[in-house]
């Protein structure tokens, strides 16, 4: 593909910006080797070259429409899952790599310093200041102070048969051109330089009111309500029909996991399917055998049988570790318990624990509302909220989740409940 220069730059981007050789399109040396284009960059304009560290791999785009709320975001944390977000949706779900094209001030001071974010900002944001959204003020810390910064240069006129390979990030147009600016466009790009070559958007709901705004909390104006939903139209009707071909012919596939995307160029897929594409060339990582890997490349034949867990010296020490663990849970449960009996609320009106059912009773009479903000403060993992009965009329303790509870220890299967309940 042909090297094209963008039309309509970004001048603050690159009033920044240097470079040793020609500072836009590389040079060529052969051809065999080319001094690559540079497209990313440290605070101090150094070129970093991540184009295609992720060749040929999926990546989740998280845009901020209220339908990503709905979904299990446990899914996006499975292993070869990598995720991208945007803006203040980082709120809801920490990704892997997030953008921007807005002043830094709007977002949030924790996206910045979190250095397991690696953030993608425009080459003009470095040495601006960021926003303390606790203390509500301006920070003295800049962009550039902030851990896991790549900066990257925009520009402001949009045309699809560039948006792949000009040297530069387009968002849309400047208001010259019509208008209609959106960071889902440069996050697109984002990808495709780092080598992903499947994207799956999630939360790209199209579809903004005054009352449903995004999966985080934020409210919208009308003003602001109506300008989104321009931008919407224009990726919709303009944008993104004349890029698809673009990505067909690179093979760059975008789908959409929401069925009531007001997006239709893309084809829908499930969030639960697209999950399975994403992680399919890792195969069944909980089952992977990892005994006899280390064994010499020539060896590997004598240990392709593996023995049963019983005949493996190594397993002992991990059954060890693994009882005690389950042990010290066992006692956390039971002290926590204790506590409950003690709590000075209950004015020692609990009835001591049962050897049988692990119950804790309390007398007929008996009107206290147990609360999770009277639980002792060393004691998390209990967690009570007060049920009522429609006959029984006193207050149902129950426990916390039994998830935390040890599957392989029956008896700290707790059921704490009223002393009524206990005798029906």
């Amino acid at each position: 593909m042909v090297r094209r220069r963008s039309l309509m730059k970004d001048k603050s981007d690159d009033t920044g910006f240097r470079h040793s050789r020609d500072r836009h399109l590389g040079v060529s040396i052969s051809n065999e080797f080319y001094q690559p284009v540079p497209m990313f960059f440290t605070r101090e304009g150094a070129m970093l070259n991540m184009i295609g560290h992720y060749r040929g791999c999926s990546a989740f785009l998280i845009c901020n429409g209220p339908s990503f709320a709905a979904l299990d975001h446990s899914l996006l944390k499975k292993p070869g899952i990598m995720t991208l977000g945007m803006n203040n949706g980082a709120k809801t779900f920490r990704p892997n790599f997030w953008t921007c094209v807005d002043d830094p001030s709007r977002f949030l001071k924790s996206i910045w310093m979190d250095p397991y974010i690696q953030k993608f900002v425009p080459q003009a944001h470095f040495e601006k200041k960021i926003f303390d959204g606790e203390k509500w003020e301006i920070l003295k810390t800049k962009v550039g102070d902030c851990p896991n910064v790549i900066g990257y240069r925009r520009n402001e006129k949009f045309m699809a048969d560039r948006f792949l390979f000009e040297d530069t990030f387009n968002w849309g147009n400047h208001k010259n051109y019509g208008g209609g600016r959106s960071v889902m466009l440069p996050a697109i790009r984002i990808l495709f330089l780092l080598g992903f070559r499947n994207v799956y958007l999630l939360g790209c709901d199209f579809n903004m009111t005054e009352e449903s705004t995004y999966h985080f909390d934020e409210q919208r104006l009308k003003g602001a309500v109506n300008c989104n939903t321009s931008t919407y139209k224009r990726l919709q009707k303009e944008y993104f029909p004349q890029l698809k071909p673009q990505f067909d012919a690179e093979g760059f596939n975008v789908y959409n996991c929401y069925k009531d995307s007001g997006l239709k160029v893309f084809p829908y897929i499930s969030f639960e399917d697209a999950v399975k594409e994403a992680t399919s060339k890792l195969g069944d990582v909980d089952s992977e055998r990892s005994w006899g890997m280390y064994s010499k490349p020539n060896d590997k034949g004598k240990w392709k049988q593996e023995p049963p867990q019983e005949n493996k010296k190594n397993i002992v020490a991990l059954k060890k570790i693994e009882k005690e663990k389950l042990a010290a849970e066992a006692q956390k449960k039971i002290q926590a318990i204790q506590a409950i009996q003690a709590m000075p609320e209950l004015n020692n009106d609990v009835i001591a624990i049962s050897e049988n059912d692990r119950t804790i009773a309390l007398p007929e009479n008996n009107t206290t509302i147990i609360t999770p903000e009277i639980i002792p403060q060393n004691i998390p993992e209990i967690q009570i909220t007060p049920v009522f009965s429609d006959v029984i009329k006193t207050p149902e303790i129950i426990p916390s989740p039994p998830e935390i509870i040890p599957q392989n220890i029956p008896e700290i299967d707790i059921n704490i409940s009223t002393h009524q309940s206990t005798q029906q």
